[in-house]
Parts: structure tokens; C-alpha cells; sequence
């Protein structure tokens, strides 16, 4: 893994953010297709690597989508920490696509596929992860790496705590 693909995390994200506007792309995933595409034109990432933070974005924005639209509540208790700790630039990126995509889900939640794990070695936004084997809790408030969890190694996680 390179250090490098956690900034690209954040800029893909702008990325996303500057083709909201664009009535041609009208679904996340397109969205992420066109900042991907930006992405290896450039130069700043392979295409694997694009394809491997693409997925990420898709998953952690589509996460919290469902989230709001499944419980009704905000993307405070999706995080599960105050946002103030959150850079401004962030959360406001992370917000307007989660609303959009929100907004998507509404239209076409019996469509909506979600990751339901994330492991260790990806990349995850800001937001809480519970350990799948010890619900050991991981707060992440940039985007950063997922380690093997600090009290039983496991390298599963999941949003929400289930029984354990």
C-alpha cells in the first residue's frame, strides 16, 4: 500500500462534488466513473488504484445514504462523533454527496446494494466502525487506513454493532 491513497481518497471526493452539478451523470456510481477517469488522466493514480478508492467512496457514501434513509436520523448519529472534529472542507463534500445520494436511494432503494464490511488494508472515510469479532469501536474522522483491531487482530468491521 502507498501513502498516497488516502489524500487521493479526499480528492476523488471533490472530484465527485464538481460533477454534481453535471446532468449527465446521474447516479454516485457515474459520478465516481467520471472522477476515476479524471484521476488516472491525470496521472496521480493507476487505474487499480482509482478502481480500489472509488469503491471505498461509493461504499462509505452509500453507507451513510441508506443510513439516514433507513433511520430517519442524521449524519451525526451515522458518524457517532461530534463533526466539529471533522475538517469543514470535508464534511462539506462528504455531506452534499451523501444528500445526493440520499436523494438516489429514495428513488431507487430497492436497487441499492450496500457493503455491509469493510477490512482492514481499505480505506474508509470519517466514521465509526465496530469490530465484527470483539465490537471494539474505531473512530475515524479523515480518511485513513483500517488496521486489524487493536484488541483481538480480527480485520472485519461493520457499521452498526450487532449481538455479540
Amino acid at each position: 500500500m502507498t501513502d498516497k491513497l488516502v489524500p487521493a481518497y479526499q480528492k476523488m471526493l471533490g472530484r465527485v462534488k464538481e460533477v454534481l452539478p453535471h446532468p449527465q451523470f446521474k447516479t454516485l456510481r457515474e459520478r465516481i466513473e467520471a472522477a476515476k477517469e479524471k484521476t488516472v488522466g491525470l496521472e496521480e493514480l493507476t487505474l487499480e488504484e482509482a478502481e480500489r478508492i472509488g469503491d471505498y467512496l461509493h461504499r462509505d457514501v452509500e453507507d451513510a445514504a441508506q443510513f439516514i434513509v433507513g433511520t430517519g436520523q442524521a449524519l451525526t448519529d451515522w458518524m457517532r462523533f461530534d463533526l466539529e472534529l471533522i475538517e469543514e472542507r470535508l464534511l462539506e463534500m462528504f455531506s452534499l454527496m451523501v444528500d445526493h445520494t440520499r436523494t438516489e436511494l429514495e428513488n431507487l432503494a430497492e436497487q441499492a446494494r450496500l457493503a455491509t464490511e469493510w477490512n482492514s488494508g481499505e480505506i474508509t472515510g470519517p466514521g465509526t466502525l465496530y469490530c465484527d469479532n470483539c465490537g471494539k469501536i474505531l473512530s475515524f474522522h479523515k480518511p485513513a487506513y483500517i488496521p486489524v483491531c487493536p484488541n483481538c487482530n480480527s480485520t472485519l468491521f461493520k457499521r452498526e454493532v450487532e449481538e455479540i
